[in-house]
């Protein structure tokens, strides 16, 4: 439903006003819509619908070489949200700079968790120049701003992880955590960023918990204070091409164990492919990596770990596989990555 509002205003927005040429004015129970022109031109357009019960509110003013869009909406959920950002691209026929405010009072993200106070804006000239997104208590910020090298940096910053996670329909298994993320951004299916997490839990609940409560049961302190789903960190290099995600040399740590994983994704296919290792007790053996004679037996990465073992997990639509490989943990790590038994 908000789509279909929002490609009436947009229709009104790239239309050819020249045709028109005089003042229009539209008004219902619960709708305004008004145009207003001047010496032949379009000069601006009003309007106030009632979505679902919603309020969105705008003004849309043409000046020589700017057109400045100011909408206000009361309440819209994310995924509502995602179906009406707009997303443009270069385009040389609109020659007219374009400021776009929005400003959103609330935006739900799940039945837990909302976003207040929202202030979206994007420049566009001819091509996507910049945006910023944040809220007033600085939950979520999204930047993508242009640097001195003509590049774009796109800046990602939560203070749930495990929610934004959830809204972008990654995972649902996370909880908590604090997420920041840079890396270079081309177009919005088009950019690289290095994703990095803090002190987050997996939901007790999820299908890959007894893997992990498994997984730590050599990790004495972890047992002892009954805390085997909780993490420290999580680092995740994402590189998107358009609806692929692919992602290497992850990285998962928590007590002394640690994950590293490597695949790709389409989310908007629900299909995934994961490979990966896990080492029980690498943080602890990471002690011996500077001792004479042990440094050689101890690895330098979770692949390379004495104790270790290989795991694959593949999604595709609703069904989920996990296989694990427990005579990988019997190959010596400083070889096991020469054997890839997925292939």
């Amino acid at each position: 439903m908000y789509k279909y509002y929002f490609l009436k205003i947009l229709f009104l927005f790239f239309i050819c006003f020249n045709s028109i040429a005089y003042d229009f004015s539209f008004q219902d129970d619960n709708n305004l819509l008004k145009l207003d022109f001047e010496d032949g031109q379009i000069k601006e357009i009003k309007f106030d619908l009632d979505i679902n019960g919603q309020r969105s509110f705008g003004i849309i003013n043409y000046h020589n070489n700017e057109i400045y869009i100011l909408l206000n909406t009361d309440q819209i959920s994310f995924n509502s949200f995602k179906k009406v950002f707009p997303k443009p691209q270069k385009n040389k026929k609109l020659n007219k700079k374009i400021n776009f405010n929005w400003e959103i009072s609330e935006m739900t993200i799940s039945d837990e968790y909302s976003l207040f106070s929202n202030k979206l804006n994007f420049i566009y000239d001819q091509g996507f120049e910049s945006m910023m997104f944040y809220d007033s208590k600085k939950e979520f910020e999204l930047s993508i701003l242009p640097q001195q090298d003509g590049n774009k940096q796109i800046y990602l910053f939560s203070k749930n992880a495990g929610q934004f996670f959830y809204a972008q329909k990654i995972s649902k298994n996370m909880k908590g955590g604090a997420l920041i993320g840079k890396g270079s951004f081309r177009k919005f299916n088009d950019y690289d960023i290095n994703i990095k997490v803090k002190d987050f839990s997996i939901d007790k609940n999820s299908k890959f918990y007894n893997l992990l409560f498994t997984s730590r049961m050599l990790d004495i302190f972890s047992v002892l204070q009954n805390t085997q789903d909780e993490f420290n960190y999580l680092e995740v290099p994402i590189q998107r091409k358009g609806k692929e995600f692919t992602f290497d040399h992850a990285l998962m740590l928590g007590g002394t164990v640690a994950f590293s994983f490597k695949g790709e994704a389409n989310p908007s296919e629900k299909v995934a492919t994961i490979n990966g290792t896990y080492g029980p007790l690498y943080l602890f053996e990471q002690n011996f990596k500077n001792i004479p004679f042990l440094n050689e037996l101890f690895g330098k990465n979770v692949e390379e770990s004495l104790l270790a073992a290989d795991f694959k997990v593949k999604k595709n639509g609703n069904k989920t596989d996990f296989t694990f490989n427990p005579l990988s943990i019997l190959t010596p790590g400083k070889t096991r990555n020469f054997f890839d038994i997925w292939e």
